[in-house]
């Protein structure tokens, strides 16, 4: 009985460790103002991304999956320039030229990172370890969490940016920026991130507790986003 319960939140914790990965890609594709059917598309890559993972589990060595997780902070650190960086120019651009780069500067928030690469392969591999399905069903499973966490993250944020009229390019670049700092941030953050590089077997505890601290803080982050830019409106 207990071995089933530590299975399930097992299997629970990733799946909303995949969510929260969903949200960020779903905020990305919500600012940038895609057309619903353009987000679909978006939201299928990840799913196809995901059974593709599932499929590669017992074929790729854990090993390589460790080595990876070990270059983890210096990922976060690229990525985290990369969001700054493009952040300010999309805000710049569109602040003084009237220039929207938001159709291209949103990939570098929603596109597969190699983090989320990483993440979504481990959580099938947990996944394929805790649940007696096979591979693929367990990538669809991880896909479709993505897909309908995309779905529902980026079509959440169009309805309140036309609620709180926040339209427009500068929206996208203060969540890029916010976004940056938070992955500069996250390797002190959130502990469960350090002691996934350390990992030597599939069966990785999770804290559900980090998992909602870290799902609340990216939440916040749009939050933010939303009210510096409408705080600006109301006093420019």
């Amino acid at each position: 009985m207990t071995d089933t319960i530590t299975t399930n939140l097992i299997a629970s914790g990733m799946l909303a460790g995949i969510a929260v990965l969903a949200l960020k890609t779903g905020l990305g594709c919500g600012f940038a103002n895609l057309k619903r059917k353009e987000v679909v598309y978006f939201a299928s890559v990840y799913l196809v991304v995901s059974i593709i993972m599932g499929y590669f589990v017992g074929i790729v060595p854990l090993d390589l999956t460790q080595n990876i997780l070990a270059m983890g902070v210096t990922m976060h650190l690229i990525i985290a320039a990369g969001l700054i960086y493009f952040g300010v120019r999309t805000k710049k651009e569109w602040l003084s030229e009237g220039r929207d780069l938001s159709r291209k500067t949103f990939l570098l928030l929603s596109l597969p990172c190699p983090v989320c690469l990483t993440a979504t392969f481990l959580t099938c591999t947990v996944l394929a370890a805790a649940i007696d399905r096979s591979n693929i069903v367990i990538g669809g499973i991880v896909g479709l969490v993505f897909f309908a966490g995309i779905i529902a993250a980026s079509f959440s944020v169009a309805l309140l940016a036309r609620r709180f009229d926040c339209k427009d390019p500068s929206a996208l670049g203060t969540t890029m920026i916010l976004f940056g700092l938070f992955y500069l941030l996250s390797p002190l953050i959130i502990p469960a991130y350090l002691q996934a590089q350390t990992v030597q077997t599939p069966g990785i505890p999770v804290d559900p507790g980090e998992i909602a601290l870290s799902f609340a803080l990216m939440a916040a982050l749009a939050s933010l986003g939303f009210a510096r830019d409408r705080y600006k409106r109301s006093n420019g």
